[in-house]
């Protein structure tokens, strides 16, 4: 099977950590607060969240290869 095209489905940044930045943030008045705090909750991320995610993508690669590279979202229990 060739590689897939870029797929959100497969990219864990996409899947996971921008939704948990987002859920996390709070307003700011300037770009340097923003850096700041989102630094600040990259840095708090758990080990245990982070193996949850990476176990996560293998499922979804697992999927992937499963339907030939077609479209597996529908099939993916959310974390």
């Amino acid at each position: 099977m060739d590689h897939p095209p870029y797929s959100p489905d497969l990219a864990p940044c996409d899947f996971w950590l921008f939704d948990y930045i987002k859920q996390r943030l709070t307003d700011h008045t300037s770009e340097k607060s923003l850096i700041s705090q989102i630094t600040a909750i990259v840095d708090s991320i758990s080990k245990e969240d982070l193996q949850k995610t990476f176990n996560k993508w293998i499922e979804r690669m697992q999927l992937c290869v499963k339907n030939k590279g077609d479209y597996f979202e529908h099939l993916i229990n959310k974390i």
